[in-house]
């Protein structure tokens, strides 16, 4: 959609809806007006717009702190959709993260659950579906922001795919064309969160295999061991890291620690009427 200037005032007509959330978002700078046909109500609805960019704010930081992303792919229709699955692959594997693709329909909770190891997903879908207040969710736009070295914001909200692409290649050539020749950052410098208020420092996916790879205590290897004892290490396994850090593990076997118990008849027929039952009837 066209963006239109700031000194011209944006009508909406209808109720209440999440075109008109990202409408206000979209449109940050100008006066957002809505009518809803059915109350007959007309009212100002710019005065919401810095609560929602505030809300946004909030969760780009902290997508700053996760270090294992899940794609949403809520769309298959939507125009630019996979240029922009490759655009967030490419940002995701620049900054060392871990990334899990996940094909969805209408994300909730249920979904998402299933994923317990994913920190923050980033939203692939129409902008009717791209800002879902759930478990850390942000847009391809945010996830721009999020990842920079310096973020810095003004406001400005994209949700059309051809403009944050459009955006992303002109910031590229900017940083291509400004390049110096002071070397970058330490890598593993701790980050401050402004999420948690705490120094922290960021775990890093990928890469070469001259990076401690070959090392089998890595803090990020997923351990499998058979009835055998043999053990196999998978490097930077974000599932299995999650696994080894959580208090629940799974059932103990305790194989020849507890005593058999004694075998006992059990009841036949079928559930809604037992023998046994039928005859205390």
């Amino acid at each position: 959609m066209k963006r239109i200037p700031a000194d011209i005032p944006v009508f909406y007509v209808g109720g209440e809806s999440l075109a008109l959330n990202n409408l206000l978002l979209t449109h940050s700078t100008n006066q957002v007006w809505s009518h809803d046909p059915t109350t007959r109500e007309t009212k100002l609805e710019s005065a919401r717009t810095n609560r929602f960019l505030m809300r946004r704010y909030a969760v780009m930081q902290k997508a700053r702190d996760a270090d294992v992303f899940g794609i949403l792919i809520g769309t298959l229709g939507a125009a630019n959709y996979l240029s922009m699955i490759k655009h967030v692959r490419a940002l995701l594997s620049k900054a060392r993260k871990k990334t899990y693709t996940i094909s969805v329909g209408k994300v909730n909770p249920s979904k998402l659950a299933n994923f317990m190891e994913v920190e923050c997903y980033v939203s692939i879908a129409c902008p009717e579906n791209s800002i879902v207040d759930s478990k850390p969710i942000i847009t391809p736009f945010e996830l721009e922001i999020a990842l920079s070295d310096r973020p810095e914001w003004t406001g400005k909200y994209l949700l059309d795919f051809q403009q944050v692409l459009a955006e992303a290649g002109a910031k590229e050539t900017q940083s291509e064309d400004s390049v110096s020749g002071e070397e970058d950052s330490d890598p593993d410098r701790p980050m401050f969160s402004l999420a948690t208020g705490k120094y922290r420092s960021a775990k890093r996916y990928g890469g070469s295999t001259d990076e401690g790879v070959q090392s089998t205590g890595n803090a990020n290897s997923l351990t499998v061991r058979n009835q055998e004892t043999t053990v196999a290490t998978f490097m930077g396994s974000a599932a299995g890291e999650f696994l080894q850090n959580r208090s629940f593990q799974g059932l103990e076997q305790r194989t020849g620690m507890d005593t058999p118990s004694t075998l006992e008849q059990g009841r036949t027929g079928i559930a809604r009427g037992y023998d046994e039952v039928s005859q205390l009837g």
